[in-house]
């Protein structure tokens, strides 16, 4: 995925340049919507760079990262990858993104950013977005991705879905079972942009799953409320949890700074 997100803003405004880091890219694809989940890590002098960058760009420049800042950076980070999906969507079924929907944007940045801005701990963010699809992945030709050049990806589809051929991929390998899995590189088009497509075609020897409707049942609930509502609630959960860990993380530091304190006087 092409990101654009909320610390190269901060890196660039507070002078520090933006840090290199390692970044994974999973994608989850279904018959009526995907998953696109990643992972960022920072190690050594680059979770320094992170650290100071959140401090002096959300915070108040006194070499820490309070759980508030950190709150604002997960904002922030948010935000920025929401623009970016909104300026130009990372998805395209047979060449095109009408049939695409971006139902939610995610993110849970590691509370282990807590604390002084010079700790080399490693930090380890983790980000989702989830997708809708208007029409079956079944009935379709081509998918295709916009990511960050050289970074690694793994591409699960859906049975029924035979993956015939693939481009802007490097290092690739492929794994068939029950479904098509590929793995491998984006191969890099700029410095920051890599696109891959995967050519499909159905499967005309998968059967659909029949689904046993009991005879009692009288007026099924909608699909699409139930994929609503279950992506409400899970966002909401997940988003407490996240400040909760955050906020507990705060309190320990700040209770073990205490301590020491005390401790040497």
């Amino acid at each position: 995925m092409k990101l654009f997100l909320a610390l190269v803003a901060i890196a660039m405004s507070a002078g520090t340049g933006s840090a290199a880091h390692l970044w994974v890219n999973n994608i989850a694809v279904n018959d009526y919507n995907m998953t696109w989940s990643y992972t960022e890590t920072f190690t050594g002098a680059d979770s320094i760079a992170y650290r100071v960058s959140i401090d002096s760009g959300l915070g108040n420049n006194d070499s820490f990262v309070s759980a508030w800042e950190l709150l604002n950076a997960d904002r922030e980070t948010r935000k920025s990858l929401k623009s970016a999906i909104d300026k130009e969507l990372d998805v395209r079924i047979n060449n095109g993104t009408g049939g695409v929907e971006v139902l939610d944007v995610d993110s849970t940045l590691s509370p282990d950013a807590i604390g002084k801005t010079h700790s080399m701990d490693a930090i380890v963010n983790r980000y989702n977005v989830t997708y809708r699809f208007k029409e079956n992945i079944l009935n379709s030709s081509s998918i295709w991705f916009l990511g960050q050049a050289n970074s690694p990806v793994t591409i699960v589809m859906p049975p029924g879905v035979d993956v015939v051929n693939s481009s802007g991929m490097n290092n690739v390998s492929k794994n068939v079972t029950n479904h098509s899995e590929i793995a491998g590189l984006f191969k890099g088009m700029t410095m920051d942009r890599g696109e891959v497509t995967l050519y499909l075609a159905k499967n005309t020897s998968y059967k659909v799953p029949e689904i046993n409707v009991s005879s009692n049942v009288t007026s099924p609930v909608p699909t699409e409320n139930l994929t609503m509502n279950f992506t409400k609630s899970t966002k909401e959960i997940t988003s407490k949890a996240r400040n909760a860990t955050i906020i507990i993380a705060a309190v320990v530091i700040i209770i073990l700074i205490y301590v020491f304190k005390v401790k040497r006087k």
